[in-house]
């Protein structure tokens, strides 16, 4: 909230500024979710890490079968001894904290997987976006959500998305997203 406030005012000064300008301001705006998730590379990322969880899911998958088989052969072991039995069940307990851990450990790394995937797509886009930004002679770029707080502008801020979209799908020698 605090970065939306802060930008919005310095759009604010901006435009104040160029009051006395004799040229209008150039404004334009990106949704970085939607570069994220329509750009190729953004797809890409999304489908690799798809297949890691899926992967990842399938091996917990196992590990929870065999806990689920071990734990049912400690119920239907009526001809085991009271030691054995206590033996069986505090190894049993183990093993599920150890699964327990292991899913905590795979659910950190598949989100420290997207974190990074999601930044270098993000910091690859607002690049993308400053690039355009000096070649069609933009005063200001700024995010989705910060045009969102605009009530009222006397200039004209256009969605540079699309544009950001082909451009950066362009530098990663990809056809553009379908």
């Amino acid at each position: 909230m605090k970065i939306k406030v802060f930008f919005v005012s310095i759009l604010a000064i901006l435009m104040t500024v160029s009051l006395y300008a004799e040229t209008p301001m150039k404004i334009g705006f990106i949704n970085v979710k939607k570069a994220l998730f329509e750009s190729s590379e953004g797809k890409r990322s999304l489908s690799v890490l798809q297949a890691q969880k899926e992967q990842i899911e399938k091996g917990l998958a196992l590990k929870k079968a065999e806990l689920d088989n071990k734990a049912k052969e400690l119920q239907e072991g009526i001809m085991l001894s009271e030691a054995v039995k206590k033996q069986k069940k505090d190894e049993l307990e183990i093993l599920k904290k150890q699964f327990m851990q292991e899913v905590n450990k795979q659910k950190r790394i598949l989100k420290a997987d997207e974190e990074r995937h999601t930044k270098r797509i993000i910091e690859d886009v607002v690049a993308m976006a400053r690039k355009i930004g000096e070649a069609q002679g933009y005063d200001l770029i700024v995010e989705a959500t910060i045009v969102q707080g605009l009530l009222y502008s006397k200039y004209k801020v256009e969605d540079i998305t699309n544009k950001v979209i082909l451009e950066y799908d362009k530098l990663h020698n990809i056809q553009p997203a379908q």
